[in-house]
């Protein structure tokens, strides 16, 4: 990629020179209405690591829907752990259904009889429900998935607000683990703001969340309280904190600039020129986007990016008892 483009100030200068404009807060805006068509993109580059990202089922069985995932595309169980797919098994691959679906398989699943002489690796199922990822065979509790997705991007230019204040109180109730940690906080005045994967900074008082004072945000518990993972630096400690904080950055590169430019480029210029009322311009611009957008979607459909899966479910179902029928 060209260094005209390195980044967000380099998009607006290469934008600017090429349309003869001088107005950055124009571009800016253009900009952003641009990345609005480009939310549900799917490249390589936003694809997680589901070696490392790991789901971890609440008292419920159910697993938080992470706060960057765009768009699931398989999760999976390697056994006692979640990261080293040790031989314990049994191996799960679990395929989504419908948040319908998964409620009342799971209300009937009890009606039948545990399955004996299973292959050591089979199939699964998991749904969304309100904000939570149920699954089939249910999970206990602490159970750890691996979770590869599509992820969301952060939009350039968005971060307005700067390390803002949440709470100006608050008390670390808990800590467990070995590192990391983790860390449940107590006695905020508002948890209002705070989404499961923001980061946190705190003042320490009695307790601490480490040498770092940071923390990445798990599970949003109350209106006063949450729990948060602690990682590097030294074990934190219980006790009364002040200034819970979010830290935000000004973003200035994301992944879909660094490997698909002429989205930003050609969506930009579109932008633009429908804000000079120039239709034909915008028309030009309009067609080169959507040529490269079907490019994309072309590797996709052809599995090369995708794996090969675009079905809402997989082909490949387990046989299901019809015993039982639910109405």
């Amino acid at each position: 990629m060209s260094t005209e483009i390195a980044n967000a100030d380099g998009l607006v200068s290469y934008v600017e020179d090429f349309t003869g404009s001088s107005n950055d807060k124009e571009i800016r805006q253009c900009i952003y209405l641009a990345e609005l068509s480009m939310r549900n993109i799917e490249l390589p580059a936003l694809r997680t690591d589901p070696y490392t990202v790991i789901g971890v089922a609440n008292s419920n069985g159910a697993v938080p829907i992470p706060a960057d995932m765009n768009k699931p595309i398989v999760f999976f169980n390697q056994g006692q752990a979640g990261t080293s797919g040790n031989l314990a098994g049994p191996w799960i691959v679990y395929d989504r259904i419908g948040d319908r679906d998964i409620i009342t398989q799971e209300m009937i699943q009890n009606l039948y009889l545990t399955p004996v002489n299973i292959p050591q690796v089979y199939r699964g199922k998991f749904g969304e429900v309100g904000q939570v990822y149920e699954f089939l065979p249910k999970l206990g509790e602490g159970a750890q998935i691996n979770m590869y997705y599509y992820k969301t991007w952060p939009l350039l230019y968005s971060s307005t607000v700067l390390n803002q204040l949440i709470s100006t109180t608050g008390t670390v109730a808990t800590v467990t683990g070995t590192g990391p940690w983790t860390a449940v906080i107590t006695g905020m005045t508002t948890t209002v703001g705070l989404n499961i994967g923001d980061t946190i900074t705190v003042t320490a008082g009695a307790g601490t969340l480490g040498s770092n004072q940071a923390g990445v945000v798990a599970s949003v518990d109350s209106t006063t309280g949450i729990t948060v993972v602690v990682t590097g630096g030294t074990t934190p400690t219980t006790g009364s904190i002040t200034n819970i904080t979010l830290y935000t950055q000004q973003v200035q590169t994301n992944a879909v600039l660094q490997s698909w430019p002429e989205g930003y480029i050609y969506g930009t210029l579109r932008e633009y020129y429908l804000k000079r009322k120039m239709p034909d311009d915008a028309g030009y611009w309009a067609s080169k986007f959507q040529t490269a957008w079907d490019t994309v979607e072309d590797q996709n459909n052809k599995g090369k990016w995708s794996g090969g899966h675009t079905r809402l479910t997989s082909i490949f179902q387990p046989r299901q008892d019809r015993r039982y029928t639910a109405r």
